[in-house]
């Protein structure tokens, strides 16, 4: 016997882009968060805020970048730092005076990540940001839809190469 749910415009809106991520209809999403006998969306806490009503409010995409290196920063702030630290670029700016490291900032347009101590350099266009991302979303535990959805959410074209799949 099917029972009816009544919801909001924007929580059905939600609900919808979610399914859409997912490639599930939306019945089989809420069965699939509710039901102990289904496989949970776990991981997916990344994909719940990418398709809730505050993501997609922004419209600037810098904003929209800024916001998603937030939520992994505050939701996984080991992994981020973690993340971070091993990056290449990383290591040239601890031999830098407060000054030099300011002049740095300045040029790249970087902006402090909300709530983090890190800066996020915005001069960097868009495949690079792309990249980044991904390995980001992939170094936390992200599923494939999700990161594919982090990237649409963003405004970023597909890949032109492949990727290698993780085991």
């Amino acid at each position: 016997m099917k029972k009816l749910v009544e919801l909001n415009d924007e929580t059905y809106a939600a609900l919808q882009r979610l399914a859409v991520a997912k490639n599930l209809s939306p019945a089989e999403v809420i069965a699939a968060m509710v039901n102990e006998g289904r496989p949970p969306l776990g991981g997916d806490h990344l994909l719940f805020y990418l398709t809730g009503a505050d993501f997609p409010a922004a419209a600037d995409p810098v904003e929209r970048y800024l916001a998603l290196l937030a939520w992994c920063a505050t939701n996984y702030a080991t992994d981020f730092a973690d993340f971070i630290s091993h990056q290449e670029s990383g290591l040239r700016y601890l031999m830098l005076n407060r000054d030099e490291i300011n002049e740095v900032r300045a040029r790249n347009h970087a902006r402090q990540i909300d709530g983090t101590q890190f800066w996020a350099v915005l001069t960097i266009d868009d495949a690079t940001r792309r990249r980044f991302v991904c390995r980001l979303l992939e170094f936390i535990g992200c599923h494939d839809e999700t990161v594919v959805q982090a990237c649409r959410s963003l405004g970023f074209t597909e890949p032109t190469g492949f990727r290698l799949l993780s085991a």
